[in-house]
């Protein structure tokens, strides 16, 4: 049986800012769990939720970069301008942006290519990085992977895009993005903001 990976990792807050908290949970690819949606909430009902996690300390390896984190939302995609703001302040005075449930906003893949896409949370990364975050381990964040690939498929991501998924194929969605605040027929659009840091540039925000 194929499995995914979900990572729960988040930041120790340190002097040096180079320890994180990380767990891994494997998540059975099955009938109900078919997609990365059902994945997640698989791992938040079982796993999260049950508090069966195990948690590890280690160093962070890897600095990866919050403005190359692939987007997929436009400016017009995002909506609450002022909620970013109040979640500015809440980081600035050291807490963290999570659900009611202590679970991150943010959430990510890999793909192939060893780039990262934000499939959730994008008000939240904004947020964070206004804050003066840089990098990723800064963040408190959820990650999904292939068990053996330690990636996702090009068509695991279509399902970011909703029931507009079967106009696209393969990496085609490498130049789309979605607005669910848009009507129907103009939710699926051409991309035009790159990564995270084209995205905040356009926003203006004070």
């Amino acid at each position: 049986m194929k499995n995914r990976i979900v990572k729960l990792i988040t930041p120790i807050k340190s002097n040096c800012n180079n320890l994180i908290n990380i767990s891994k949970s494997r998540v059975p690819i099955s009938a109900t769990t078919k997609t990365i949606y059902d994945t997640v909430d698989y791992f938040e009902n079982n796993i999260f939720l049950k508090d069966e996690l195990k948690i590890e300390t280690k160093p962070v390896r890897h600095k990866t970069d919050l403005k190359n984190i692939i987007n997929l939302h436009n400016d017009d995609g995002i909506k609450d301008v002022a909620q970013i703001k109040r979640m500015v302040q809440k980081i600035e005075f050291g807490n963290d942006i999570l659900h009611n449930n202590k679970m991150p906003n943010i959430k990510l893949v890999k793909t192939a290519a060893a780039e990262w896409v934000l499939f959730d949370g994008h008000h939240s990364l904004l947020a964070y990085m206004l804050a003066g975050k840089k990098y990723l381990h800064e963040v408190p964040q959820l990650v999904v992977l292939d068990e053996e690939k330690g990636y996702v498929s090009a068509e695991e991501i279509l399902v970011f895009f909703g029931e507009h998924s079967k106009k696209l194929k393969g990496s085609a969605w490498r130049k789309k993005v979605v607005n669910w605040q848009a009507t129907k027929e103009k939710q699926l659009g051409q991309r035009i903001q790159a990564n995270m840091g084209e995205l905040l540039k356009s926003i203006i925000f004070f």
